[in-house]
């Protein structure tokens, strides 16, 4: 008997310390922001990746985007003002959630190229009537996003500077589609699954997971050899670039009943090979 309750205490701690992770990294300060009917969420911790190799590398070879426009339209500077971006989807449209420090004049003000400053610590941007049903939301106090991806956010391993997740993906407007060329390969994936999760981190080299769980087995099958192939094929193509080469041995596909699993694992030299080759 005593042993019985040794077991249940210590089950119950384990399962107060998972709620408590799960409260920690869903993020109050910005989740009342997000549509309740979202399918979509991803974030990035642009402090954490401002601080890699990687970026910093790019920012040497000026290979990053400019906002010089977007800073003389808002006042916003995203290299010194944004800690932290989020992006919903609820199927038609995206919702910009911008975690940082901001100069605030007059709260929840209309910004020219359609940002809004909610306050000092968070910025809003996307369509009209979504921005301001967001901020109504939030001072409503009532919690955003809905219970299926708060639990996959909250069952997020490690602490990912990238990362993404969708539940219940209808896929992506046709118009949008037309405009993505070969990336509209990723839209299919995500129809194939009832959801997904992606978490990357740059720290030393490039190091992600994606994660997909099929509606059927037949459809992880399907979905696995899928990506075997596209693996495959990209191995096919560099016929001079040992680099490459060794950056697709760092990715595996795996499958076991309906999931699918997809770790990238490049080492940092082979990572800086590939930006060198790349200019």
């Amino acid at each position: 008997m005593a042993r019985r309750r040794k077991v249940a205490l210590s089950n119950m701690v384990v399962l107060c310390l998972a709620l408590a992770g799960c409260r920690a990294r869903v993020d109050s300060a910005w989740n009342a922001f997000v549509p309740p009917d979202s399918i979509a969420l991803a974030g990035i911790h642009l402090d954490q990746l401002r601080a890699t190799s990687v970026y910093r590398k790019l920012s040497a070879q000026h290979r990053l985007p400019r906002f010089e426009a977007f800073e003389s339209g808002t006042g916003i500077d995203p290299e010194r003002d944004v800690h932290e971006l989020i992006v919903a989807y609820d199927g038609q449209n995206l919702l910009w959630i911008a975690r940082g420090a901001f100069q605030v004049k007059e709260q929840g003000s209309q910004q020219n190229n359609g940002v809004t400053v909610v306050d000092k610590d968070t910025a809003l941007a996307g369509p009209a009537a979504l921005v301001r049903a967001a901020i109504d939301r939030s001072r409503s106090g009532h919690e955003g996003a809905p219970g299926s991806l708060t639990v996959q956010l909250a069952a997020l391993p490690g602490d990912p500077q990238i990362w993404a997740i969708t539940s219940g993906w209808t896929g992506l407007r046709p118009d949008t589609l037309s405009q993505m060329g070969n990336a509209a390969n990723l839209d299919r994936v995500l129809r194939a699954a009832q959801s997904t999760t992606l978490t990357a981190d740059l720290r030393a080299g490039v190091h992600a997971a994606v994660a997909a769980e099929c509606r059927t087995e037949p459809d992880a099958q399907n979905l696995s050899a899928q990506l075997h192939g596209l693996v495959g094929l990209l191995r096919s193509v560099p016929k001079n670039r040992p680099d490459l080469l060794r950056a697709f041995d760092g990715v595996q596909v795996t499958q076991q009943a309906r999931s699918v699993k997809v770790h990238v694992d490049i080492a940092e030299d082979v990572v800086e090979r590939l930006l060198d080759g790349a200019r």
